[in-house]
């Protein structure tokens, strides 16, 4: 291994370059930081999208970031808007819904599919590294960090780069932002809360004989939860999920059994089904980090918490969390303060926290609440999404918090631009 004693001095060292790091990167390109990102893969831009691949819903919030942080206009031919969610269970008469006309808004939200969305994201992360920004932005990519260590109050990163380098980065803030398996947590040794286990999501991509009218489907069923994503035309991304067993069994269908069991649990809710897309699975992990934060070093997106896919919430909470901390850097940088200041952090997980909990609590116990078949609890059930839909406050509270709009809005989610956020805060 060759060896290199050039040592580089950052502000901000991001540990990986997926939609939540570069994200992160973008948000603060107007101020004048010194920035280096990680990223073990490498890039190809040359990719063509797979409008197969796994459906991404950005909430009502996510759209706002998105679009204040990436041209819209790379993804708009793509994002099919969400008007109306509908929730129901199967067996019972009851359903949920919530629509965007009555929240005051022309989109709950929108699809894209995630190979399209990862693609705009490293599109528009590349520029920084030529200098058209007061950000200086440094990518080391393929390159992977063997370790990390605190020095006082500057975290050092030893990395190998793709020539067998050996690099030292030095930075006064360490952003981890490497996934689920974060390689930051096991250098740490950071601990995790696991919450679901043996749990398993089945995604494809189904043809409708009429137009989905633009409206989202969640379905709790006893064979698993299944939720019906709009796309463009006559197209609905599916995903499932169910016990590891379960989708084992579903994959192993034909095509024309396995629309015959998607029919027979959506009924004709969505007319009728008459193309299958290729079937694929993975394991769902589900925790959140503890700590998730201390001095000059901050978790976040799946290195942070990882949800289950049940309400489709995994990355808009991590746009939001990375609004919020965009905000706090900004601020600390106005200020003249410190990024390795212990303040930054805690502000952050002040602000942050109870949404995450919050938002972590709805989604694990909505998916326990409807795998019970208790009957007492299934009429409780029933008596709830009848309540929700008639229950006015109880939908606004909920719905905005599933849209990302509920409690302390970040700049970026109100629609600021960065650097009209930092003239404001100058004033």
């Amino acid at each position: 291994m060759k060896q290199d004693h050039d040592k580089r001095d950052y502000d901000i060292l991001i540990m990986g370059a997926g939609m939540v790091g570069t994200s992160l990167a973008l948000a603060l390109s107007h101020l004048p930081l010194r920035i280096a990102i990680i990223e073990k893969t490498s890039f190809n831009l040359d990719i063509t999208p797979n409008l197969d691949s796994k459906p991404i819903a950005l909430n009502y919030a996510s759209s706002r970031i998105l679009k204040n942080l990436i041209p819209w206009t790379d993804l708009s031919a793509y994002a099919n808007p969400i008007e109306q969610v509908h929730i129901s269970e199967a067996g019972c008469f009851a359903a949920a819904r919530i629509k965007a006309k009555a929240m005051g808004v022309s989109a709950l939200g929108y699809v894209i599919p995630a190979s399209l969305l990862g693609c705009a994201f490293t599109k528009a992360l590349i520029p920084l590294t030529e200098g058209s920004k007061p950000l200086r932005l440094d990518l080391f990519n393929p390159a992977q960090c063997q370790a990390l260590l605190k020095n006082e109050q500057v975290w050092e990163a030893h990395i190998t780069t793709e020539t067998g380098e050996l690099q030292t980065i030095s930075a006064r803030l360490v952003v981890a932002a490497d996934g689920s398996d974060s390689i930051v947590r096991q250098l740490l040794g950071i601990k995790v809360q696991a919450q679901s286990k043996g749990q398993m999501a089945l995604v494809t991509t189904l043809k409708l004989a009429r137009h989905h009218h633009h409206t989202a489907y969640q379905r709790f069923t006893s064979q698993g939860v299944m939720a019906a994503l709009p796309l463009l035309g006559n197209q609905v991304g599916f995903v499932c999920t169910a016990p590891q067993h379960q989708i084992e069994e579903r994959q192993s269908l034909s095509k024309s059994e396995f629309l015959a069991w998607v029919q027979s649990l959506f009924a004709y809710r969505l007319g009728q089904f008459l193309e299958s897309g290729s079937l694929r699975s993975y394991p769902i992990k589900s925790f959140i980090a503890e700590p998730q934060a201390q001095a000059g070093l901050i978790l976040l997106g799946n290195a942070a918490h990882t949800l289950s896919p049940i309400a489709a919430q995994g990355l808009n909470l991590a746009l939001q969390d990375m609004a919020e901390l965009a905000d706090r850097i900004a601020k600390a940088f106005v200020a003249q303060k410190d990024l390795a200041d212990s303040s930054i952090s805690q502000a952050y997980l002040a602000a942050r926290l109870p949404a995450q909990k919050q938002l972590i609590g709805l989604t694990e116990n909505l998916g326990r609440l409807f795998q019970e078949k208790f009957r007492p609890l299934t009429l409780i059930r029933n008596s709830g999404l009848l309540a929700f839909d008639l229950v006015s406050p109880l939908k606004q509270n909920i719905s905005r918090r599933l849209m990302g709009t509920h409690g302390r809005l970040s700049p970026l989610v109100r629609g600021i631009a960065p650097q009209q956020e930092e003239e404001h805060v100058k004033i």
